[in-house]
């Protein structure tokens, strides 16, 4: 029997741990089947040509584009008018989004009364619906995108200077931005995450409550979307999730 096909589509996709992750959770399972990534821009085009793919997971800048194209979605893609995750069905596409999860199991046990979002995307979305239960504050570079997320989420729209003096910090923004725009000999008050994975912001920049690894969202966003993949509801745990997350850990030569 053929392996069952999965994959990471996103542009740029080469940084992508994602293969990783999933490939050892088949393993793990076991589960006949193999996760790829491919550089796409036009994600209905890609799926059109290669209909041998059973999900995907989407990445920048294609959750929009997925959300329109599932004809199915769970809560938290409808509340975020976005979608990490699609799962081929005999009618078409269904659409989630493991972001906000992800989001939730990273930030743990921090402190989280203060939340601030740096960034406009959809990850912002998600994050915004994430920490909904705290108070939220956004801050990007399109101030005019940031005060329209802020209505819609009932955040506030924050200065840069003022969104790092929260409690916990969430970075949306992609690759190394936020550690262009970051002052240099300065300390921050909370915690930060940014989910571009970068393990150190600057050696001249301190948060008082350390940095919380964007891999650590990543797993669990793709615990989840293994759920989603092997047929489960979205909130219920695989049998083999522990070994799974040990897994994973190694792979990715982290600690718990």
């Amino acid at each position: 029997m053929s392996a069952e096909q999965y994959a990471v589509l996103g542009s740029p996709i080469s940084h992508s741990k994602s293969p990783l992750i999933h490939n050892a959770c088949f393993k793990v399972l076991p589960k006949n089947a193999i996760y790829t990534a491919h550089d796409v821009n036009n994600l209905g085009e890609f799926l059109s040509k290669h209909d041998q793919l059973l999900g995907v997971s989407i990445t920048m800048p294609l959750k929009e584009q997925a959300f329109q194209l599932a004809i199915r979605h769970d809560g938290a893609s409808q509340r975020t008018q976005s979608c990490n995750t699609l799962m081929r069905t005999e009618t078409g596409w269904s659409g989630y989004n493991t972001d906000v999860f992800g989001l939730r199991q990273a930030a743990g046990l921090h402190t989280t009364s203060t939340v601030a979002i740096l960034g406009t995307g959809a990850s912002a979305r998600s994050a915004l619906v994430a920490f909904e239960n705290s108070e939220t504050a956004i801050w990007g570079r399109n101030e005019a995108k940031s005060l329209e997320l802020a209505a819609e989420f009932g955040a506030t729209s924050a200065t840069f200077e003022d969104a790092l003096q929260a409690e916990f910090v969430v970075s949306t923004l992609p690759g190394t931005t936020l550690r262009e725009l970051l002052p240099t000999l300065s300390t921050f008050p909370g915690t930060i995450l940014d989910i571009s994975y970068v393990k150190e912001q600057s050696p001249h920049v301190q948060f008082a409550g350390g940095q919380v690894s964007g891999l650590e969202m990543l797993i669990w966003q793709a615990l989840m979307q293994q759920r989603i993949f092997a047929g489960n509801e979205p909130e219920k745990p695989l049998e083999h999730e522990s070994k799974m997350l040990e897994v994973i850990m190694s792979a990715l030569n982290m600690t718990k």
